[in-house]
């Protein structure tokens, strides 16, 4: 199965619908409130989880995220159109994965998923 070396980890702002599509395509997929707090913060709770438990976050929280250095994160996968529809956020999602040759080649990378999306 092409994702099953992906694992995402979705922030509070990107709705259960785009984990549901996804966990059937195949990835294992977390969300942020569901093991953790709700408005935990993004530097000192939801990256190193991710970091640990080798995760790609997924946020519409671009101004939060998209400054990082590449060695804070183990991929990010940026949202800066907020009224994308859950099923085209996961195709998008499945899209990128598939763009890449292997879940290491997108370790530390950010990519902005709007760039991804096909309507």
């Amino acid at each position: 199965m092409a994702g099953a070396d992906w694992g995402f980890f979705l922030d509070e702002n990107i709705g259960r619908e785009v984990a549901h599509h996804l966990s059937r395509c195949g990835y294992h997929v977390e969300l942020v409130i569901d093991v953790l707090e709700p408005g935990v913060s993004d530097h000192s709770e939801i990256l190193p989880y991710a970091r640990e438990h080798d995760l790609v976050v997924v946020t519409k929280d671009c101004s939060d995220f998209s400054a990082l250095p590449p060695s804070e994160h183990e991929g990010l996968i940026l949202v800066a159109n907020h009224a994308h529809a859950p099923v085209d956020l996961a195709v998008a999602i499945e899209t990128l994965v598939d763009a890449y040759p292997s879940r290491g080649a997108f370790r530390d990378r950010v990519e902005f998923i709007d760039d991804w999306v096909v309507h």
